[in-house]
């Protein structure tokens, strides 16, 4: 019995992984064999929506004392608020019907949607996500997760990065219109330099016109 044993046993040895000595897996059951240090990295994805992925005819309303005006999304963007503003988003909860996309922008959400290995999301300022949703679904067939912040505050944008960070993402790409998002989200990098963060600022909506 021991000359079958040592036989069989040699034979098995030839359609098993080779394992080194002293080395801890991550996940004994798999096939092809990972240690801890060679684990997948996570990664995530986070696109803003308004002026990144699409020009929306829409305005944010802005209130001041007795003056109220209008300002673009590009134009909030670098808005430097006066003492008494307050501001009114209610054109941005309803559904998207004049949307120019930004083509660039819109292909790299596909290509990142596509890859099972990658979370991707939408994180934007806007209070409701639907309409963000429904454009996406409607108009590219994207079924993409949305994170409605209801708060246009960089800081709020940089927070939720933070989180994912927290939760073991370590390869991140974030693209924002906003040159304030962007400034608060690259102050991430600092905090954590072993994480691989890319922070894109786009421009492309600049030249579209309704």
């Amino acid at each position: 019995m021991d000359i079958l044993d040592n036989y069989f046993g040699e034979e098995m040895q030839k359609y098993l992984p080779k394992f080194e000595q002293h080395k801890v897996y991550s996940d004994p059951k798999a096939f092809a064999f990972n240690s801890i240090n060679e684990a997948k990295t996570k990664k995530l994805r986070i696109f803003d929506f308004d002026d990144t992925l699409a020009k929306v005819k829409a305005n944010i309303i802005v209130h001041n004392k007795d003056k109220e005006f209008t300002l673009t999304p590009a134009e909030f963007a670098v808005y430097e608020p006066k003492p008494g503003d307050t501001f009114n988003f209610k054109e941005f909860d309803a559904i998207v019907k004049t949307a120019a996309p930004i083509k660039k922008n819109i292909e790299l959400l596909k290509k990142a949607a596509s890859d099972s290995n990658t979370k991707t999301t939408i994180l934007t300022a806007r209070l409701l996500g639907y309409p963000v949703k429904r454009y996406l679904k409607k108009n590219f067939n994207l079924d993409i997760y949305v994170v409605a912040l209801g708060d246009a505050n960089p800081i709020k944008k940089s927070n939720y990065i933070e989180k994912e960070i927290k939760k073991g993402y370590s390869d991140i790409v974030f693209i924002d219109d906003s040159i304030k998002n962007v400034k608060a989200v690259s102050e991430l990098t600092k905090k954590y330099p072993d994480i691989k963060l890319e922070v894109i600022h786009t421009t492309d909506a600049e030249h579209i016109k309704f």
